[in-house]
């Protein structure tokens, strides 16, 4: 009878030493879904909040001025109604335009790419003197600096730039930063 309890703790022991090398670990924890389009809206006004008012005061100062922005979900609603605009950016960059200040498009896509997405501002809305994108084997944050390096070597001031990603802001080159919600990089 003891061989039997002993060669059943041992079946038992093995099984159990199976199931352990078997057992898939836990999935991680979903992660959070973004927010609904109207909590976005709301998020995105109230990272623009007040940029008029700033734009006015800067753009009193004279020079020769530019702003620069991001496409994907800061001028373009890419996630939540492509191709429509971000209402409170393309205001801000109507406003710039009447004040004299040029408006750019800085863009993780390649210049060879610029193409399509240029006819998709233009159709929602943006009037604009260009759209720089990146060069072939060139970083996303690389080649927005580039962008607005271009710029100032063309003698104009960055004085805001508007983007929804930490990369549409490394490496400064801008007098003031609108940063729209990006739920920690997860609306790209």
């Amino acid at each position: 009878m003891t061989r039997v309890v002993a060669l059943l703790v041992a079946a038992v022991l093995a099984l159990a030493a199976l199931t352990a090398l078997t057992t898939l670990p836990a999935a991680p924890a979903a992660a959070h879904p973004l927010p609904s389009k109207k909590e976005w809206l709301a998020d995105v006004r109230e990272a623009m909040s007040g940029s008029h008012r700033w734009l006015e005061r800067r753009a009193d100062r004279g020079g020769r001025t530019a702003v620069v922005l991001d496409i994907d979900n800061t001028a373009i609603a890419s996630h939540y109604a492509f191709p429509r605009p971000v209402r409170p950016v393309l205001r801000f960059a109507r406003h710039a335009r009447e004040l004299g200040v040029q408006v750019h498009f800085a863009t993780a896509r390649r210049q060879s790419e610029l193409e399509g997405i240029t006819r998709v501002l233009r159709r929602a809305g943006y009037r604009f003197t260009d759209v720089c994108g990146r060069h072939r084997g060139e970083s996303i944050e690389h080649g927005k600096l580039r962008c607005r390096r271009a710029l100032e070597r063309d003698g104009r001031a960055v004085i805001a730039m508007v983007g929804n990603r930490s990369t549409d802001f490394r490496g400064g080159r801008w007098e003031r930063a609108f940063r729209l919600p990006s739920y920690r990089d997860r609306l790209n």
